[in-house]
């Protein structure tokens, strides 16, 4: 090992073949990932200024003096972070890029969730370490093709494929419209160099929000109800049978008071139908509960509307309109972190995997309706487009096996059933 004093926050480690590697390390304190939600980052000051911490472990290399160096700018990022420092942004780098759209309309008018997604892509595209530094202190205007293609393979090896596609969407977005005229000559951007560079779109859906099965869902609902969570048994329903999304099940609320969530009690007519408002697109979508008639009627969520019996239902004249899926401790909607708290709670209870995550029962149903034969599912979903239903219509075991039977059917028919000739 080396005997010079290494940086702070700079770990020496023996490679294999025997040379030693240097690598930066971010406190345990500082890293977002550990936290279960906002508060829990206030709560351990990881929060600051209302961003989290813009390095991320990154490794050195093996040569000592470049490691040094290069551990002293992110060591600076790092304190200036830490102490709640507002950094004075060098005109036309990337990181003053993108302080200057999240200030123009295309990024002020949209929804929080997008505004807050796209601020997270952008720290982790400030963050990419370069040989000296990070991305954020490049140049924008100097940022080209080959640049732009090299970022993205190292994106993709540092967050995997989804996010890393999504960085680069952002950075499309923002170099699209810094290089417009009118524009370019503030910005120093020309050209956009993330256009044309062959991203993998990105479903949202990939690794990690898996869909959940009919058995995971029937098994969390009944360990939630044994834990006295009617609640979120009647959400996971709510998800899983109307494959709505969770800040619309919960109603979790709008910090732009733009728009209204929550599946309201006025909505639900037992045995004949619910009413359905998506926030995102904000359709309204009235879901049939029977088909038929009198005695022939026939249930078509009988899952759900067990669960919506079993929930408590305020009187008509406690006053003003209810939510469904209220805290029973508090009669209150949830906040986002405890419904989190509580999905892993009843996941952990009912030994289900890990990767089963709340979102992971709209999935669940949106593929069972795709498994079922229906491509498309946009008079349920709400989607606006079929091609956006396309990635829940996943190929399957089942979807072989209602094939095979299908075309079997056809075969007998146009051969007379006489299916194959025997071999002499």
């Amino acid at each position: 090992m080396a005997s010079a004093k290494l940086p702070a926050y700079v770990n020496p480690r023996r490679l294999a073949g025997g040379k030693t590697g240097y690598f930066w390390c971010r406190p345990a304190w500082a890293d977002p990932k550990l936290a279960a939600s906002k508060d829990e980052l206030v709560r351990r000051k990881a929060l600051r200024n209302g961003k989290t911490c813009p390095v991320e472990s990154t490794a050195l290399g093996t040569d000592l003096p470049e490691a040094i160096v290069r551990a002293r700018v992110l060591n600076e990022t790092f304190s200036a972070w830490r102490l709640g420092e507002q950094q004075e942004l060098t005109h036309g780098t990337v990181a003053w890029l993108f302080d200057w759209y999240r200030k123009q309309d295309r990024f002020t008018s949209k929804r929080h969730q997008t505004r807050v997604g796209y601020r997270k892509q952008m720290d982790f595209v400030e963050a990419m370490a370069m040989k000296i530094g990070a991305f954020g202190q490049r140049q924008a205007g100097a940022v080209d093709g080959p640049v732009a293609d090299k970022l993205y393979k190292n994106a993709i090896a540092k967050h995997g494929e989804r996010t890393g596609s999504y960085m680069m969407q952002v950075c499309r977005l923002v170099w699209s419209l810094a290089s417009r005229p009118g524009y370019s000559k503030l910005t120093g951007v020309k050209v956009n160099p993330f256009k044309g560079m062959g991203i993998v779109a990105s479903s949202g859906h990939g690794k990690g929000n898996r869909a959940a099965t009919r058995a995971e869902y029937d098994l969390y609902r009944e360990t939630a109800r044994a834990m006295g969570r009617q609640s979120m048994a009647t959400a996971a329903a709510l998800c899983f049978e109307t494959c709505q999304r969770v800040f619309d099940v919960f109603g979790i609320a709008d910090p732009d008071g733009r728009v209204v969530r929550g599946f309201w009690w006025a909505d639900y007519k037992p045995g004949v139908s619910i009413r359905v408002v998506q926030s995102k697109t904000g359709k309204s979508i009235m879901l049939p509960l029977v088909d038929g008639e009198g005695d022939d009627a026939v249930p078509l969520y009988p899952e759900l509307e067990e669960e919506l019996a079993r929930t408590w239902r305020p009187d008509a004249a406690e006053g003003e309109p209810q939510m469904i899926v209220v805290n029973e401790g508090t009669g209150k909607p949830y906040s986002l972190g405890y419904v989190q708290k509580l999905h892993r709670q009843i996941r952990i209870k009912a030994g289900l995997p890990a990767d089963l995550r709340f979102t992971s029962f709209r999935h669940g149903g949106l593929t069972e309706i795709g498994d079922s034969g229906e491509a498309d599912m946009r008079a349920v979903s709400g989607h606006s487009e079929i091609r956006t239903t396309k990635i829940y219509d996943k190929a399957s075991q089942e979807k072989a096996r209602r094939i095979a039977v299908t075309r079997r059917a056809h075969i007998e028919k146009i051969t007379g059933g006489s299916t194959a000739e025997q071999e002499p």
